[in-house]
């Protein structure tokens, strides 16, 4: 334990108490909360600690993404358990809402600024480079590295939901996806030990590059647990929670390409130079959502609403090939590792739930 917090090959986000699991798990609504808390911090616990032994170095392996897809499935099942706790919980509890219910909603989400950095091992030197006076490989080129700046046009979003009402508190199993258009800007490029080119004097070479991304997908699957604020408006029921999930994370539609040529010398063939890159890039990460809304009882049975959901999530990592490119001639698989910072989503829904009762 460190500074409260409990160490297992990777440091918990939980107090290190929270991991206990409650002495009754049928002591209402507060030990509910502590089930839902030790199920998911476990589950995390395990997940991470798995990821930290297969690989320390490199988050980029397909190992770590096939473990968060079965947190995805975890997720699932501790939905369920917890519900189910939460159900036979309720008989020694003070009289009040319970039930199932199921829910949706749809409305318009904002992305926060991304940033985007990726790297190679290309050890060519190109025909407007000061680093050499021949261009081909060189062994002062250790790779490249660059950068850009992503604007996030507003999008849409949608959700889906189940869950279970147990007096004040509801616990939600639900499954979301928002879209955002992507505006990219280029920001900067260098070597990989820092260094930056300048074209030489007297050097017309020019190189016509182009890129662009189209579209970022977030698909979430999460357990929450809100707080109902009843009998405090009549028939509105605003509402606080907060939740744990999964997002499966992908930058659609990116495309990079350099032609270049030699206006100084029209025939001159440089098409061995020239590079180009079509790929989907994704990653399974996680995420967490703090949510604040009210709902209106137009019935009994159906409620509709309005939710502000702000959800954080983790950087998304991937690696692609070119479909053209100078290093194909010492290795035909070729490619770059990309980055992404991990998008802050804000959205606004309009919601409807429909309860089932007991």
């Amino acid at each position: 334990m460190k500074n409260g917090h409990c160490q297992l090959f990777w440091i918990s986000p939980f107090p290190c108490a929270w991991l206990h699991p409650p002495r009754s798990l049928s002591s209402g609504s507060g030990g509910l909360i502590h089930v839902l808390v030790f199920l998911v911090s476990f589950a995390y616990l395990r997940v991470m600690q798995t990821v930290r032994i297969a690989d320390l170095k490199s988050r980029l392996s397909e190992f770590r993404r096939d473990s968060l897809k079965v947190s995805a499935a975890w997720l699932c099942v501790v939905g369920v358990i917890v519900m189910s706790f939460a159900a036979s919980g309720e008989a020694g509890a003070e009289p009040g809402r319970s039930g199932w219910y199921v829910g949706g909603g749809i409305g318009v989400n904002w992305t926060s600024r991304m940033d985007q950095v990726g790297w190679n091992r290309d050890v060519y030197c190109y025909p407007d480079s000061g680093f050499c006076s021949n261009p081909g490989p060189s062994e002062n080129i250790p790779g490249y590295r660059w950068a850009y700046d992503l604007d996030m046009d507003a999008g849409s979003v949608f959700e889906v939901s189940v869950g279970r009402m147990f007096n004040k508190w509801r616990l939600e199993l639900s499954a979301s996806q928002r879209n955002n258009a992507i505006q990219q800007q280029f920001k900067d490029i260098a070597l990989l030990d820092g260094r930056r080119d300048a074209r030489p004097p007297g050097n017309m070479v020019e190189s016509n590059g182009t890129f662009s991304i189209d579209d970022l997908t977030t698909r979430t699957l999460s357990v929450n647990a809100y707080y109902d604020f009843t009998d405090v408006f009549g028939r509105i029921t605003p509402y606080v929670g907060v939740g744990l999930g999964v997002a499966f994370v992908e930058v659609s539609g990116i495309h990079f390409s350099t032609r270049y040529e030699d206006p100084a010398a029209p025939s001159r063939n440089l098409s061995g130079f020239d590079s180009r890159q079509d790929a989907d890039f994704s990653d399974t990460v996680f995420l967490g959502n703090i949510h604040a809304g009210a709902d209106y009882s137009l019935t009994d049975e159906t409620l509709l609403g309005m939710k502000l959901t702000y959800s954080l999530i983790d950087d998304v990592e991937d690696t692609g090939t070119y479909s053209k490119h100078p290093m194909h001639q010492q290795d035909p698989a070729f490619g770059n590792h990309t980055a992404f910072s991990g998008p802050r989503q804000f959205s606004v829904m309009f919601t409807v739930k429909y309860l089932f009762g007991d």
